[in-house]
Formats: C-alpha cells, structure tokens, sequence
C-alpha cells in the first residue's frame, strides 16, 4: 500500500507517522495503514471503528466513509477525533487527537475513481450503518447495480466522501522489554510542534 504522501511533508511528527507506516509495510504487516478512529456522541459516549489512512500531509490524516454512516454522522455533531496506529511486528503505536474536516469534493471524487470496481458498487449501494432486513437483499441490490452500470463509469455517491483530520497532538510509543517504554508527545502550540517525554 502506497500513502500518498505530500511532497512538501516538512513536520517532523507526521514524516515520523510517514516512516513507522513505511516500517511496517517493509516487514510485510498486513493492513500497515490500518488505524482505530474514535468518535464522541453528545452523550459523550465514545466509539471506536477501524478505517484506513489513505494519505498524508502538512495538513493531516486522510481517510474515507459514508459521510451518513455513524462515524459521518458523529463527526457532524463533534468534529474531534483520535486516531490509533498499533503493530505487534515493530512493537510501536501512534496517538493521534485532532479535528475532523471533510476533504473537497474534488479530492473525494478523484480518489474514488482509483478504488476497485467492487468497492465502488459497494459505496454506492450500502447505506453504511443502516439497518437491513438481510445479508441477501443487500448482496441482489449489489448484483442489480453492477448489471444496470456495466460498461460504464461508476458516479461518486454525494454521500461518499474524504475527511482529513488534522492532528493536535501525536504520540510516539515504542515498548520496551525492561517495561520501561518510550514515549515521545507532540504538541501543536501557536502552529509549531512542542517535543516532551512522558514517563510509560
């Protein structure tokens, strides 16, 4: 999996992020760029679901849902979010808390068009985190789709699109085998990185 990665990325923390990812994926991980999003209800009830970092820059973290689905749903009341990068092969996570902001339309719609075909039916026909009356209806739905727009390129939903989530803070954890892991927290102050070590 290859990030697209800005070519002015100059922030230390986020090329660090760009790195530990590159690490993982030299070592084979499977899903490198996979990362937990947690969300907060009004309740403040949290959430957690997995997605996938799809790029990054100066101005964030990069992934894509169904703008309507729970996640959507939940970024539209509160905008804040915190991202978790775990591998059991390199032994390290990242923290990441931030604000949420949809990508433009444009951007959406251009990465749309790289997704497989599959994965584009698959947006334009589950209506993500909506109830359904079964597993079946929603694969014929599927089917239909793929019959009636074969031939022919695939529409990005409206309701489909990019958030980028631009970081606050970024937290770097490395294990140690005496248990006495690394931690290293970054902190944006006045639009500048502040570097501090946290006891584990």
């Amino acid at each position: 999996m290859t990030l697209f990665m800005s070519s002015n990325l100059t922030q230390e923390p986020l090329i660090k992020i760009n790195d530990w990812i590159e690490e993982a994926i030299k070592l084979k991980v499977p899903l490198a760029h996979a990362m937990s999003l947690s969300t907060v209800d009004p309740s403040g009830q949290p959430s957690s679901r997995m997605v996938l970092l799809k790029a990054i820059s100066n101005k964030g973290l990069i992934f894509f849902t169904d703008y309507e689905s729970q996640k959507g749903q939940l970024l539209e009341e509160n905008p804040k979010g915190a991202l978790n990068f775990w591998w059991p092969k390199t032994d390290k996570q990242i923290r990441v808390e931030g604000v949420c902001n949809k990508t433009s339309k444009k951007d959406s719609d251009n990465y749309f068009l790289t997704r497989s075909r599959g994965s584009q039916i698959s947006a334009s026909v589950s209506l993500q985190s909506q109830e359904i009356s079964n597993y079946k209806s929603l694969v014929n739905a599927a089917k239909t789709f793929e019959q009636e727009t074969s031939g022919k390129n695939i529409t990005r939903p409206e309701r489909w699109g990019g958030y980028n989530l631009k970081p606050q803070k970024i937290e770097f954890w490395i294990n140690e085998a005496n248990r006495l892991h690394r931690r290293e927290l970054f902190t944006l102050k006045s639009d500048e990185w502040h570097k501090t070590l946290l006891s584990p």
